[in-house]
């Protein structure tokens, strides 16, 4: 079986799943719908969008993805959206690559796996149009999206982005700042595979790293303050903590939600600078970073 028929296999087998249908959007009514969805995901004000219906129907026009996800259980209702384009990096090899701007759910799919569903027609579709990789963003604060990324997707932190938006207006990121972290998913990578079959890419050394303490930042219970706990020398495995339930925080302690924006921002960027990368996220909400030179020998 080629790599692009078991892409599509596992894509309609986590539909399935999920009891949802996923298809690209075709007509203004759609798009318009998909614009609509945004906005109420972003808890943005009438009449502000993400993402105009103009927009969305002239990038599915020129050939870019954008998709529904539709309820199985409640008449064909559209509860899902993404948004993605070519793009370019031609510092490397085979730089041509999809972007994935924007992905939303509403609360309908929440609990059903819709969005690992939305993901793998994604990447089914770049496969099926001769494209190896799918890049996007994410706010490295939210647990369960870093959880996602990189544990149930397999996809790869390749930077982080200070401020990358700038501020924000809409009602879920305002006056929080915009860093990210940016994502590469390599398609056909067995690591891709495996995990779009359903295989957990999680970290197995959380506990030795944690009684080693070879911790940049602590405070992973709810409501902690961020303790930068640097770690006497470096070198080897290190864990980074996020915070837990930050989209909370935000609401309830937005003083202390900014402090671990922070805090995140300052562990990690030290860490990169020092030749770290980032491989992975554990179910706890730790980050795993490996040293460049020992992850690759």
């Amino acid at each position: 079986m080629t790599i692009l028929v078991k892409a599509h296999a596992q894509a309609e087998a986590a539909a399935r799943a999920a009891a949802v249908t996923i298809r690209e959007l075709t007509g203004p009514k759609e798009h318009g719908a998909a614009a609509e969805l945004f906005t109420r995901v972003w808890a943005l004000e009438p009449g502000h969008s993400l993402m105009p219906t103009g927009l969305l129907r002239v990038m599915a026009y020129e050939g870019c993805y954008v998709a529904g996800v539709f309820d199985d259980k409640n008449g064909d209702r559209l509860i899902g959206a993404a948004t993605a384009f070519l793009a370019s990096d031609m510092e490397l090899r085979g730089g041509i690559h999809l972007h994935s701007h924007l992905t939303g759910m509403l609360p309908e799919a929440d609990g059903r796996h819709a969005g690992f569903a939305l993901k793998l027609h994604q990447r089914a579709w770049a496969l099926s149009r001769g494209l190896r990789r799918i890049t996007w963003t994410f706010d490295p604060l939210v647990r369960a999206n870093a959880y996602f990324n990189m544990a149930k997707l397999g996809a790869d932190a390749t930077a982080y982005l200070v401020d990358f938006y700038g501020e924000m207006p809409d009602g879920v990121n305002v006056g929080q700042g915009s860093d990210r972290l940016l994502m590469s998913w390599a398609l056909d990578s067995a690591r891709a595979d495996a995990a779009a079959d359903g295989t957990r890419i999680e970290p197995q050394n959380e506990e030795s790293l944690l009684g080693a303490n070879r911790v940049l930042l602590s405070g992973i219970t709810q409501g902690a303050m961020p303790d930068p706990s640097p770690p006497l020398e470096f070198g080897g495995s290190l864990l980074c903590a996020t915070p837990a339930a930050i989209q909370a925080l935000r609401r309830e302690a937005p003083e202390l939600a900014r402090s671990w924006r922070f805090a995140l921002r300052g562990a990690l960027t030290e860490a990169m600078g020092r030749g770290y990368r980032i491989t992975g996220f554990t179910r706890s909400g730790w980050y795993l970073l490996e040293h460049r030179e020992e992850n690759e020998s």
